[in-house]
């Protein structure tokens, strides 16, 4: 029986929820069969009502019915890369990925050899991937479009550059959700990034 409190419950069911939409976008086909995912993915409302428990990277997670608005409530708190607009669209990212895989290819002449078989399955695997690649790289390009009017509009050099870490940050995280091989952000840096330095020009 759980320990946690209500509000904690609700808390762990909602970074939950994140947790296993990001996880049906990296490998849907892990997903493909599961009746209670494909239901939750159908609509807010039926992600709001998922009971289940699920194992996440050999990691077991659980996920609590909450109401639709109390979702909305706790998420409204948060930043452009974990509110609710945001989880929408993953939802539905992990939907469309899925939906690919099931997708059936144009019909194949009954001439066609297992060679072409196996080619068409291999695009379709290909295009699915993609295709969530390419999700997770429009989310990443509206968050960062979103930051640099933030930045734009941040005075004091301080206050700047620690947004800018943050806005890099957040990107770098963004791109670690993409499907092997694309969640490899071993070739970007947090360290060496933009700095903002004094203007060193004397006045003439």
């Amino acid at each position: 029986m759980s320990t946690l409190t209500k509000r904690e419950q609700i808390d762990q069911s909602i970074e939950n929820i994140f947790r296993l939409l990001e996880d049906v976008c990296r490998a849907p086909g892990t997903y493909a069969e599961n009746d209670k995912v494909l239901h939750a993915l159908k609509s807010q409302g039926c992600l709001c009502a998922i009971d289940a428990e699920f194992s996440i990277r050999n990691e077991q997670v659980a996920i609590k019915p909450i109401s639709l608005n109390t979702l909305k409530k706790k998420l409204a708190k948060n930043g452009p890369d974990r509110d609710f607009t945001y989880l929408d669209k993953l939802r539905a990212y992990a939907q469309a990925a899925i939906t690919a895989l099931s997708e059936d290819p144009p019909e194949q002449k009954k001439r066609s050899n297992s060679a072409l078989e196996q080619q068409v399955e291999e695009l379709k695997a290909s295009v699915s991937q993609l295709h969530a690649v390419n999700m997770v790289l429009i989310q990443a390009l509206e968050i960062n479009r979103r930051d640099l009017i933030t930045i734009a509009d941040t005075p004091g050099t301080g206050l700047r550059q620690k947004r800018i870490k943050d806005a890099i940050d957040r990107v770098i995280r963004i791109l670690g959700m993409n499907p092997a091989p694309f969640d490899d952000i071993t070739l970007l840096s947090t360290e060496k990034h933009l700095k903002l330095v004094p203007n060193e020009k004397t006045s003439r």
